[in-house]
C-alpha cells in the first residue's frame, strides 16, 4: 500500500479511537462533574481526544519525515522500506518483508536477499532461491556462488554470521535514526499535550458564563 492509502487509514483509525475516547469520557464526565462546570468539561472531554491524537500523529509524522530525509531511512509507514549501505546503496524492501534487494544509485544490484552481513565495504548474503554472494560496494563487483563453503572460501576461511534481512534492517534503522526517532517521539507528546492543554483553555474562555452588567 502507498503512503498516501496509509495515511488515510491512519487517520480514519485515529477518528474512530478518538471517538470512542470522546465517547466514553464524556458520559463519565457527565455523572461525575459538578453541574457548573459540566458543560465545559464535556466540551473538554469530546474535543481532547481528538486535539491530542492527531497532533501526535502528524507531528510524529512531520518528524519522522525530516528524519528520513536526514539519515536516510524510510518514514515508517507505506510499502517501502529501506536503510542505506556504504557508497550510495541501500536495502530495499517493497511490499514483501521476508526479502529484500540491495541497489546502487537506483539500479538494482542483486534481488530476493533473504540473509546478509555488512563488513565495512563488502556485503555477504545469502537469497531467496539458497544461492550465496559478495558484494563490494565501493568496486562495485558482484560475486554469486552455489554453495556457503565457496562464500567461505571468499571470505578468507571465515564463515560469515548472516542474519535475517529485516532483522539486519530493524538493527540497521535503529542504530542509524533510533535516538532521533526517540527525540520526535517526546517532543509530539510534549507537544501533543500543549495542544490540549490549550483546548482546555479555549473552552474554558468560551463557555465562561458572561456577567450582566
Amino acid at each position: 500500500m502507498g503512503i498516501g492509502f496509509v495515511f488515510i487509514l491512519h487517520l480514519i483509525a485515529i477518528g474512530i479511537f478518538s471517538g470512542l475516547i470522546a465517547a466514553i469520557v464524556s458520559i463519565i464526565t457527565f455523572f461525575s462533574s459538578k453541574k457548573e462546570n459540566r458543560k465545559r468539561n464535556i466540551w473538554t472531554a469530546i474535543f481532547s481526544p481528538f486535539v491530542g491524537l492527531y497532533t501526535l500523529y502528524m507531528c510524529g509524522l512531520i518528524g519522522s519525515g525530516i528524519v528520513s530525509t536526514i539519515k536516510n531511512v524510510d518514514i515508517g509507514i507505506g510499502d517501502a522500506w529501506y536503510v542505506p549501505l556504504p557508497d550510495n546503496c541501500q536495502l530495499l524492501f517493497i511490499d514483501i518483508p521476508e526479502q529484500a534487494y540491495i541497489e546502487k544509485n537506483g539500479q538494482t544490484v542483486i534481488s530476493e536477499v533473504s540473509q546478509l552481513q555488512q563488513l565495512d565495504n563488502k556485503i555477504l548474503g545469502k537469497t531467496g532461491s539458497n544461492k550465496f554472494f559478495s558484494y563490494n560496494t565501493t568496486t562495485n563487483e558482484l560475486k554469486e556462488f552455489t554453495t556457503e563453503n565457496e562464500l567461505i572460501i571468499q571470505n578468507s576461511n571465515i564463515k560469515p554470521n548472516l542474519i535475517n534481512a529485516i532483522e539486519f534492517y530493524s538493527d540497521k534503522r535503529n542504530d542509524i535514526a533510533g535516538v532521533a526517532l526517540i527525540f520526535v517521539a517526546i517532543a509530539s507528546l510534549i507537544i501533543s499535550l500543549t495542544a490540549i492543554y490549550l483546548t482546555r483553555k479555549i473552552i474554558v474562555r468560551l463557555t465562561k458564563p458572561k456577567v450582566l452588567t
